[in-house]
């Protein structure tokens, strides 16, 4: 990251009235490049190869800057963008993964307030997960629950107070309903409109040890837990141990949407009956478990390797997944990165290894006669398999 000094001055100009005496300030320009290659098996049309972007980080860049007000206290900012580094498109209009201002002061904490975008409390449980972010991993079995976004947000994150950190949000509707929300107001998990959200995480760290719950909950637009892979209930809990060059990852996570309905799901009630398959249900409930290591065989090289595994209810099976990563250091700012990944579904399971996004919860597509041909999905059938791979490289400025 570098200090860039012509945005410097233009902030300066714009923000700082005549007269006031100008406190230090800076601003930093900064971002994230990731590109690789991707391999899926087990599709209905049998196999993908694709370049993609952000398979083990979100590519993106931003703006970000703070203001000394003296004793302490600075006012920050930060205005971030997402975009595929494969095409060069934005992922959800500019700024969509953050554009907040705020206020710290290492006696009490920082609050901060606008677009959380891509940095909604959920995304913390990748801290959890040997994977981190990669798109193999805490957020697979659970199709994408984990990559929330969120919109008009008021945080709240203590200092850190004998090893323990407390952070909250608050995500306002925008309505005159306390729980629905405004259909316009602001993205969830597939970057469509939510209703209230809010979330709080402990963090704990005690010598090698880091403990680590998280309670959120998205609503949709019409204040319900409709879906349980979108808008639900989450309560997660994991956590790292370092022994050495290797760090221990554990997590649970349980996922409720009480009111799930057809048009949570499918966005009709008419697909119901075609949908689903044969003794299923709606799911209400999805646990998810995992274990798993992360070995720094050299100061440039890294093993990650980590078991997950995911039950859902109302007839909706388990699935499994095994994953095996690597990284390398070519540098302070860039690194090369792989990872290999093995799906396996009961015979009412057909969660895949895509991002979650494409493949978000819904019935196979070969018995959904409304939701289109089988070569529109990247999951596997019901009771199927999938093997993925990805290699990339990452760099940051």
């Amino acid at each position: 990251m570098k200090k860039h000094p012509i945005l410097v001055s233009l902030m300066a100009s714009l923000f700082l009235l005549p007269g006031v005496v100008r406190a230090q300030s800076s601003v930093t320009l900064y971002g994230i490049l990731d590109t690789g290659l991707q391999y899926l098996s087990g599709m209905p049309q049998k196999h993908l190869v694709s370049m993609e972007s952000g398979d083990l980080v979100p590519s993106r860049w931003g703006v970000k800057g703070t203001e000394e007000l003296g004793g302490g206290t600075s006012v920050i900012f930060q205005l971030e963008s997402g975009f595929s580094s494969t095409n060069g498109v934005l992922a959800c209009g500019i700024f969509c993964r953050e554009a907040v201002i705020g206020v710290t002061n290492p006696a009490w904490g920082t609050f901060k307030v606008g677009r959380i975008g891509g940095y909604e409390i959920q995304n913390d449980s990748f801290s959890a997960d040997p994977q981190l972010m990669n798109i193999f991993g805490v957020s697979t079995l659970v199709r994408g629950r984990n990559w929330t976004y969120a919109s008009n947000t008021l945080e709240y994150k203590t200092p850190i107070l004998g090893g323990l950190t407390i952070k909250g949000q608050y995500d306002l509707t925008n309505s005159t309903s306390f729980n629905a929300g405004n259909p316009g107001s602001g993205p969830g998990q597939l970057y469509g409109p939510q209703g209230r959200s809010d979330g709080i995480e402990l963090t704990y760290q005690l010598g090698p040890a880091h403990f680590l719950a998280i309670y959120d909950e998205i609503r949709d637009v019409n204040g319900q837990f409709d879906n349980v892979y979108q808008n639900s209930r989450s309560l997660m809990a994991g956590g790292t141990y370092d022994i050495g060059p290797v760090t221990m990852y554990g997590g649970y996570q349980h996922l409720s949407a009480p009111q799930a309905s057809a048009e949570g799901y499918f966005g009709s009630t008419g697909a119901t009956p075609t949908a689903l398959k044969g003794g299923m249900g709606l799911p209400t409930v999805a646990d998810q478990e995992w274990i798993g290591a992360r070995w720094n065989v050299t100061p440039a090289a890294a093993l990650m390797a980590a078991v997950y595994h995911t039950n859902a209810n109302k007839g909706n099976g388990n699935a499994n997944l095994w994953t095996l990563g690597g990284t390398y250091l070519l540098s302070k700012r860039t690194y090369l990165y792989s990872e290999v990944a093995l799906v396996t579904n009961s015979k009412t399971s057909n969660i895949g290894l895509d991002d979650g996004y494409s493949d978000p919860y819904g019935a196979n597509r070969d018995d959904d006669p409304l939701s289109g041909p089988a070569n529109t999905r990247t999951n596997p059938n019901f009771g199927g398999s999938q093997v993925g791979f990805v290699a990339g490289i990452v760099t940051h400025f």
